[in-house]
């Protein structure tokens, strides 16, 4: 009750939010160490309350996503138009697009997270929307059923010419008793003094002089409460010009017309008009706002909503069970491995966890955001890389101890010296996150939102929270010594001398990969890649789990892996759909006959009680959401590599970026030689492997830049000496997340399987690369440039500091 009252108060809300950012500052402006303890502790305490109080309770705060806690669905058709005579023109491919474009522009508007829209025939589109309860429905269907299309149509002089009889040339035109050649007769509905309705009919030019595509911005109006101000773009306002400069003011009129309906036709007071207009007589309660989006987000074409459905979880509830049961496990195991390992220091650890996942939750909860599967491989590497900053720190930290500082200087210069591999790390990660958030759409932006957010906690816990704590332990005497295991010691390994060796390794694993989707092609790809049949059973009040329908469809021979669902239609009952391959349409439907007694009953002719109806679908990953990815991806890559430029060195950056699509490339390689098929689920896995390289990458890179810039010496045998110091880091790192994944890979069902598999395979991948790979191409590359790495290191960190006005000594 207390966070509820909490959070309905803005004012509140925005007073916390403030006096926590001033601390923050405050936190890193100060040097007096007792203070710095004092107002982080505050810090710690007030973000972990604020965030505590937004996820209680859970249930009701924390969304899932449609694949974990289903939703509402709506089958729509899209309309044809009309052309200039009145004729029906066929909907194209363009026109598919876009519609799916303004309908996901709108349910974001609305605050619908991560809807799923898929093409359904030449026509058709599905769309579903993670727990959207049965009372949201109607405003949702509103909103994707209203057209938004905006004309503003020239008033025929001849509008109110009478007959002999007495009929307005407009009354006639409507009556069909005449025609008008580029004309085309309305009704006009208005009020007069008392406020009682009456129609008029008025004539319009058939053809629009400027239309909803002229609309550079739509908002309510500010100073009436019915109106929505309009502000047209450049050509636009070219075209409001063009229409008003000849006309008669006082005389000639203009009229509004929105989705077919004459909203009005005011007379032109001034020539020429501007870009700037008013629609009003809006008084429904919501409805400027409403009208606002939607011109913001017009459709070319209308909308039907042909079927509304309650969907089920696309995962069973099994998988569910099964999926969380092996996370809490592997997050347990990982803690454990901690503790055991760095002992105090690892409570300290599991702290900043706790912390981590408090904040992660709570800003998720605060601004409504959902937790879907793309978002649950977000939260794993997240995890992976909260932990990985632990151990770097860690690692340092021993280092500092090994050289005999006393503990509290080892670890004020543990944490000094980790900073800026933690910084680089997730820096790198957070430019790629914030470029798919920008560009991408659905679980794409819903995996990078829920990374985002995990690693401003991870940095946050992990370099104040910790700290904190570290702090407090010291000042207070109860923390005096600390021990650490060492299972992994130092070596002197030749990492860089097997340059070659590897590279002959990483070349035949890249050419499988490469070959085997060449001899695979359509095979490698999924349903949701390449489409297929939707196989429906109008099961009524009977309750099948999808956990047995999920068992009957693992017995029978399929090409591509079958999805389940259950789904309620109000007044039809229940379906059961199996969305798969079509070669695999009659398997599907006798394997379930005969697995599952109830679809298997027959009528006494025969004839199967419950009828099975097939229809084709297209894929799920369309080619807009497919082109929107790997443009937001490549911007992603150029962003990266730019920043590794300015932050290192252009080797380094071409280390990393090869690096990173050596992984990619193997790792789907790999999953699809073992007979896998590229599902949406692999995309969230193939974007967690790139942000684990690259962190992995780039903490390699900076123990690099830091080992040149401070001994002299052969570069090759610098390489090496910094790659064996940051060994432990990577081994320990890399073992604690592939223990969470493997373990989510063994038990979290079907579904999790192929994701954590995937992200298996990267994360082995990915280990090796930093070490093998990404080094030596940097190494090699300096060479090839004729220049000195140790030189190009220096010249770029000597910029840097010039920037800041502090030149080394």
């Amino acid at each position: 009750m207390l966070a509820l009252i909490f959070f309905k108060d803005p004012l509140v809300l925005f007073l916390t939010g403030i006096t926590l950012l001033i601390l923050f500052f405050w936190y890193f402006a100060t040097e007096i160490e007792r203070r710095k303890r004092n107002i982080g502790t505050v810090l710690l305490l007030g973000i972990c309350a604020l965030c505590a109080f937004a996820i209680f309770p859970p249930k009701d705060r924390l969304k899932g996503g449609i694949d974990i806690i289903g939703g509402s669905a709506f089958s729509l058709r899209i309309q044809p138009k009309e052309d200039a005579n009145g004729e029906l023109m066929k909907v194209t491919e363009d026109q598919v697009e876009e519609a799916i474009r303004v309908i996901e522009g709108r349910l974001n508007s609305m605050g619908t997270s991560e809807p799923l829209i898929a093409r359904q025939g030449d026509d058709g589109i599905l769309v579903q929307m993670p727990g959207v309860e049965p009372q949201e429905s109607a405003q949702i269907r509103e909103t994707l059923e209203t057209v938004a299309k905006l004309e503003l149509r020239e008033v025929s002089t001849r509008n109110g010419e009478a007959s002999p009889d007495g009929k307005s040339l407009a009354q006639r035109v409507l009556d069909g008793d005449e025609i008008v050649p580029g004309y085309r007769a309305y009704e006009l509905t208005q009020e007069d003094e008392d406020g009682n309705e009456f129609t008029t009919p008025i004539l319009l030019n058939r053809r629009a002089a400027l239309g909803g595509s002229d609309i550079a911005n739509a908002y309510p109006s500010p100073s009436r409460q019915d109106a929505v101000d309009i502000t047209l773009n450049r050509e636009g306002t070219d075209k409001m010009i063009a229409l008003t400069a000849k006309m008669r003011p006082g005389i000639d009129r203009i009229a509004i017309v929105l989705d077919g309906k004459v909203l009005s036709a005011p007379v032109v007071q001034s020539v020429p008009l501007g870009k700037n207009f008013v629609i009003n007589g809006l008084n429904e309660p919501g409805e400027t706002k409403k009208l606002a989006n939607a011109l913001m987000n017009p459709l070319e074409n209308p909308l039907i909503v042909e079927e509304e459905r309650s969907v089920s979880p696309t995962l069973g509830s099994a998988f569910v069970k099964q999926g969380i049961s092996s996370g809490l496990a592997g997050l347990l195991l990982t803690a454990i491995f901690i503790l055991i390992y760095y002992r105090t220091a690892g409570l300290v650890a599991c702290i900043a966890l706790v912390v981590n996942a408090v904040i992660l939750f709570g800003v998720m909860a605060m601004f409504g955001f959902t937790f879907s599967l793309p978002g649950i491989a977000g939260l794993i590497l997240t995890i992976g890389m909260a932990v990985d900053a632990n151990v770097l720190i860690y690692e340092r930290l021993r280092e500092e101890m090994e050289n005999g500082k006393s503990l509290k200087n080892a670890i004020g210069s543990a944490y000094e010296k980790a900073f800026s591999s933690i910084l680089d790390a997730n820096l790198t990660t957070l430019i790629s996150c914030v470029i798919l958030i920008a560009m991408a759409s659905g679980s794409v932006k819903g995996f990078a939102l829920t990374l985002t957010i995990g690693l401003v906690a991870s940095m946050f816990s992990a370099i104040l929270g910790t700290r904190v704590l570290f702090r407090w332990g010291i000042d207070t005497g109860v923390l005096r010594n600390l021990s650490f295991l060492n299972l992994i010691k130092s070596s002197t390994f030749d990492f860089v001398g097997k340059a070659k060796a590897c590279a002959v390794v990483s070349s035949v694993l890249i050419v499988i990969s490469l070959a085997t989707f060449a001899v695979k092609q359509k095979a490698a790809l999924g349903v949701d890649f390449t489409g297929g049949t939707v196989i429906t059973f109008q099961i009524g009040d009977e309750v099948i789990p999808l956990d047995d329908v999920n068992a009957a469809l693992s017995k029978a021979r399929l090409t591509r892996e079958a999805f389940p669902q259950e789904q309620t239609i109000p007044g039809s009952g229940t379906l059961l759909t199996i969305r798969g391959d079509s070669k695999d349409a009659e398997s599907i439907v006798e394997t379930l006959r005969a697995e599952i007694p109830f679809l298997g009953e027959t009528a006494d002719d025969g004839s199967y009680v419950q009828a099975a109806s097939k229809e084709q679908v297209s894929a799920i990953i369309g080619g807009s959401f497919l082109k929107e990815a790997v443009l937001a991806l490549c911007v992603g890559v150029i962003g990266i590599f730019t920043y590794i430029v300015l932050r290192f060195e252009l080797s380094f950056a071409v280390g990393a970026i090869v690096a990173v699509l050596h992984d990619i490339l193997i790792a789907i390689g790999i999953v699809v030689l073992i007979g896998e098929q590229l599902t949406q689920i692999h995309v969230a896995a193939i974007l967690t492997i790139a942000g684990y390289s690259i962190n992995d990458t780039i903490i390699v890179f900076d123990r690099i830049r830091e080992t040149v810039l401070i001994r002299t010496g052969d570069v090759r045998d610098i390489m090496n000496e910094a790659i064996n110091t940051t060994l432990s880091r990577t081994l320990l790192t890399s073992s604690t997340t592939i223990l969470t994944v493997l373990i989510l890979a063994i038990f979290g069902g079907a579904a999790l399987r192929d994701f954590s598999m995937t992200i298996l395979v990267g994360l082995v991948v990915g280990t090796y690369s930093s070490i093998f790979v990404a080094s030596p191409i940097v190494l090699w590359l300096s060479e090839r440039k004729g220049g000195n790495l140790r030189k190009d290191v220096l010249a770029t960190t000597l910029a840097q500091e010039s920037m800041k006005g502090e030149i080394p000594e």
